[in-house]
Formats: C-alpha cells, structure tokens, sequence
C-alpha cells in the first residue's frame, strides 16, 4: 500500500472540512461571549443559591426579632421563625439548584 499524495490528503481535508461546516451550527458574532459567560454561569449558580439561603435566614431572624420586641417573648420568636427560615432557605436554596421541582397548583 502506497502513502497518498498530497494532492489525494488535500483534497480529502477539503471535503471533510466541507462535511464538518454542513453539520455545524451556523456561528454568530454574539456566540463569543455567550461561550465565555458559560464558566460565569456556574458561578452565578453558586452567587444565587447562597444568596436565597441567607435571604431566608435573615428574613426569619428578622421576623423572630420583631415578633420578641412586640410580644416580650424573648428569645422564644426569634428562635422559632429562624428555625423556619433555615427550612424556608434550604427548600430555596434546592429549589434554585434544580433538585427540588416547584410544586404546581393541582388542575381542577
């Protein structure tokens, strides 16, 4: 078996690369920071579900606090309503991660 010539592995290149354009998808000039943003994007994952994981947690030590100033019940409110928050931001915290599905109003 002989090597191939040149002519022959230039002409083989062409069509592969000719095959390889038609399966392609057809690139635009916004795909080049799409593509960059895609290493962003888990980060951006990582910035969401900590941030609705203190949000719940603030809003129910808040809302605990509140309850204690008005009912004199300290620390039992501040207890109980953090308590919820912890379990308010963890299923937001799932929820923002994609392994918890939001759950739909039952269809009548």
């Amino acid at each position: 078996m002989s090597e191939p010539s040149k002519d022959e592995l230039d002409r083989r290149r062409a069509e592969l690369e000719a095959k390889l354009r038609s399966l392609r998808p057809a690139e635009t000039p916004s795909d080049g920071p799409r593509r960059a943003a895609g290493q962003g994007s888990a980060l951006g994952q990582a910035m969401r579900v900590s941030t609705e994981f203190v949000a719940g947690l603030a809003v129910g030590a808040a809302l605990g606090y509140g309850a204690d100033r008005l009912l004199g019940t300290s620390p039992w409110c501040f207890i109980l309503f953090f308590l919820l928050g912890f379990a308010a931001s963890v299923l937001n915290a799932f929820r923002a991660a994609g392994l918890v599905k939001p759950q739909r109003p039952p269809d009548h």
